[in-house]
């Protein structure tokens, strides 16, 4: 290998290396405190979390190979043009397909690899990180279930456990609502419940209604980790109401019965919930071999949409992995014309290519799934694009390459005629005050007290244009992410554009509430990181000036962006991200609950009852379709159910409604009392513990939180997770500040190496940051922390060593 393409090679290979680990990295920035949960919460081993990790970096890292590509290319030719090291080349007699031939070597090799990636390696790691998660998941269940805790993880089936025997571990009074009759694929009961039962199984004509089951004793067993959870239950009796005729009820009394739970993956959704989904989740999970058979198979058959989607996922194969020969077609001639853009500048570039390129794909094959494009066509249409400019470009510039002009452009030149005020006296006088001697300047101009002057102004106008590059470049790379994964439900569901624009409108405070902390590490130390090598923070140190005089500016801008952070966490966020949930489910394909102030759905009594209700009406201080669940006062069995299709509170007592009651005698007997009139039930619970919207966290403002985590305690459901997030909402503004104060000493001690060693170091600064906060937040939430410690235990650590660190940088 000759010296030149070596050292081309040598140029290339640092900034695209660190451009694969910050795209890596921000992309998986989103789970890593689900990474941290899992550790805690489901006692996972090292080795199980590291390979949940291992098999989760496939189908991330197929994307940023060309991204990663496309930046060290644009870095490393801008770089070389910039220093005039591509004319000096020229000059020389080397010509410029022995300049572009390692660009487009170092090109071809990295397609092979990401070929490689897309074929073989991606397919394998989707099959083996399915069925991990599903067996983590699986094996994690029983220590969620906890006790006096309503487990509503299950869509439509509910868990309550009243107690765990301490000695065997086996729960003692188990409560299960079961409403998946009618449309579930999974077995309610197992063959042999139903003959060990003393009853007839149930009536088909039951079907619809809601399965009540109350046992003395319960457990779960796993079979075939990963696949089948089944809920033992001992000494149980099933209710089964149909809502169609109240007086039809079913008690049936088994010895032992089983109930398979719902198969799970890891983000708690249910498995296989469309066929569409079924196709699209394992034809990613197949090789090129595998996905030929596919559409053999599909070709004849009336399932088009199957068959499409398989011809893309072929094509996708192969058209992704060339997007790295594209990126380097088009990366060496915006390169090379990117002379004086710098590095900041090539970064942009790269995250604005890459923006388009995956909108153009994600929409082409929205369109070839559906029939409306060719697969062909829509998956190679981007690259076919991409590199029909990238040609044009490239001629453009060999055109000129070997006549590029020494000064710096018609704008320059411009603006070098405008004449400029002539600074004579001003020049003489701050020579003058430079030759002083610190023994004969006042006092308070040593301490430069002045704030902001010239050179705080050129500080923050430096890190500010770091900031804002950064911010909007890890918001369009959370975008790119977030549509790649979103753009089969769109195409499933044909959602209108208008729709998804409105629904990256909310979600970008979302992600900007995210980001924002990363961005400050990033742009403090790529700031500073400049400064040094270009030898400013020497001249700022030999004029007198401290290093900690010259950090305030960017500590002060970080604490304005403290305040705002929280501005916007306790003011915007809440509205921002129910819209965008809201938006989400729209193009999930998910219904809306008609419902305008959906409540949760049970609540634990203040006597041995259990209370479930669709909603209630604030105004009205009224329940629709609510039951009550009362039980012995010695044995866990109901002894009575009320239902009323509306409980309205006058007062005094709550007054039920068009419904009815059964009663439950000790002989097994039943009674059953229909509703005719209102009838007043006195319960001790009152309007204002029904009054908290069922809302997530970063939907309610602080004090909303406060309110709905008092009135949970007092119904029954764990708040400690919640009180955890709470006290975040204090915390994680300042995580800012946090990042700057870490930041500064790494930043000062950079010194020549520059900005994108700055930038190495502050990922690995963040990585370790958002592991130990995860680590901590998780240790709240699963009440090994108070709540308030675990919240603000990151920052404090991280301040400290901060602080103490910068203490100790020679200023």
């Amino acid at each position: 290998m000759k010296i030149l393409t070596r050292y081309i090679f040598k140029e290339m290979l640092g900034p695209t290396t660190l451009g694969f680990i910050f795209y890596t990295f921000i992309i998986l920035l989103r789970n890593l405190f689900d990474v941290a949960g899992m550790i805690i919460r489901r006692s996972l081993p090292a080795s199980t979390v590291g390979r949940l990790l291992f098999l989760s970096l496939p189908h991330i890292i197929v994307l940023t190979v060309p991204m990663s590509l496309l930046f060290g290319i644009l870095i490393a030719v801008g770089r070389l043009s910039s220093d005039s090291e591509i004319i000096a080349m020229r000059a020389s007699g080397i010509s410029a397909r022995a300049i572009y031939r390692p660009v487009f070597l170092f090109s071809f090799l990295v397609f092979l690899i990401n070929l490689y990636l897309m074929n073989s390696v991606l397919p394998r790691g989707n099959t083996e990180l399915a069925s991990l998660q599903a067996e983590i998941y699986t094996s994690g269940v029983e220590r969620e279930l906890r006790p006096r805790v309503f487990y509503t993880e299950y869509e439509n089936l509910m868990i309550y456990v009243n107690d765990v025997d301490p000695r065997n571990g086996r729960w003692k009074g188990v409560f299960v609502a079961d409403s998946r009759l009618g449309d579930s694929k999974e077995p309610l009961t197992t063959p042999q419940a139903v003959r060990e039962s003393h009853a007839e199984p149930f009536s088909a004509q039951m079907r619809g209604g809601q399965k009540i089951v109350v046992a003395e004793t319960g457990n779960l067993s796993i079979v075939n980790p990963g696949k089948q959870i089944w809920l033992n239950l001992r000494k149980a009796e099933s209710h089964v109401w149909d809502p169609r005729k109240s007086d039809r009820y079913d008690l049936n009394r088994n010895e032992l019965q089983r109930m398979r739970l719902p198969s799970r993956d890891m983000s708690g959704g249910a498995l296989d919930q469309s066929q569409s989904a079924r196709y699209i989740r394992s034809f990613r999970e197949m090789n090129l071999r595998e996905l030929v058979e596919q559409t053999r198979m599909l070709r004849n058959t009336p399932d088009r949409e199957a068959y499409w989607a398989a011809k893309v996922q072929i094509h996708k194969i192969f058209s992704i992995p060339f997007a790295c020969l594209v990126f380097g077609v088009l990366g060496l001639p915006l390169g090379v014309t990117n002379r004086r853009g710098g590095k900041s500048s090539g970064f942009s570039l790269s995250i604005g290519i890459i923006l388009v390129y995956y909108v153009m794909i994600n929409n082409g094959e929205h369109l070839a799934v559906t029939g409306k494009l060719s697969p062909a066509f829509a998956m190679w249409a981007p690259n076919i694009i991409l590199l029909a400019i990238g040609v044009y470009l490239l001629n453009r510039v060999n055109r000129d390459v070997g006549a590029q002009r020494t000064d710096t452009g018609l704008w320059r030149r411009i603006l070098q005629r405008i004449p400029r005020r002539k600074r004579g006296a001003g020049a003489a006088g701050v020579t003058a005050a430079s030759a002083e001697s610190d023994n004969d300047r006042p006092m308070l101009g040593r301490l430069d007290i002045t704030f902001p002057n010239i050179l705080d102004r050129y500080i923050l106008r430096e890190f500010m244009k770091t900031l804002t590059l950064v911010v909007i470049s890890t918001a369009a790379l959370f975008i790119i992410v977030d549509y790649t994964d979103l753009s089969g439900d769109i195409r499933a569901n044909h959602i209108p554009l208008h729709t998804v624009f409105a629904y990256y409108r909310f979600t970008i405070f979302y992600i900007l509430n995210w980001t924002l902390p990363i961005s400050v590490l990033v742009a403090t130390l790529a700031t500073f990181a400049i400064l040094s090598k270009s030898n400013e923070v020497t001249a700022f140190k030999s004029s007198g000036m401290s290093l900690y005089r010259v950090a305030l500016p960017v500590m002060a801008m970080a604490g304005v962006l403290c305040v705002l952070a929280y501005l916007m966490l306790d003011y915007v966020l809440p509205y921002s991200n129910e819209r965008k949930e809201q938006l989400r489910d729209r193009i999930k394909g998910k219904k809306e609950v008609a419902t305008q102030n959906q409540q949760k759905l049970w609540f634990l009594g203040k006597g041995r009852y259990i209370i479930n209700f669709l909603s209630y009406d604030r105004d009205a201080k009224q329940l629709s379709q609510v039951q009550v669940f009362e039980f012995h006062p010695a044995e866990f069995r109901l002894t009575r159910r009320v239902y009323a299709d509306r409980a309205r509170w006058d007062g005094q007592g709550w007054v039920f409604e068009h419904g009815w009651m059964r009663s439950f005698a000790d002989n097994r007997t039943s009674t059953y009392s229909p509703i005719v009139r209102p009838l007043r039930l006195f319960y001790p619970e009152r309007p204002e513990d029904f009054e908290t919207e069922v809302k997530l966290p970063d939907q309610m403002t602080f004090a909303q939180l406060r309110r709905y985590i008092d009135t949970i305690s007092r119904s029954g459901y764990a708040a400690d997770e919640l009180t955890v997030k709470l006290y975040q909402k204090t915390s994680w503004p300042f995580i800012s500040m946090v990042m700057a104060l870490i930041a500064l000493p790494f930043a000062f001690r950079v010194g020549r190496r520059g900005a994108l060693y700055g930038v190495g170091i502050a990922l690995l600064l963040g990585m370790v940051y958002w592991a130990v906060y995860g680590i901590f937040t998780k240790f709240g939430e699963v009440g090994n922390l108070p709540p308030l410690l675990s919240a603000w235990a990151a920052n404090i650590l991280f301040a400290i060593v901060g602080g103490y660190l910068f203490l100790h940088v020679d200023t």
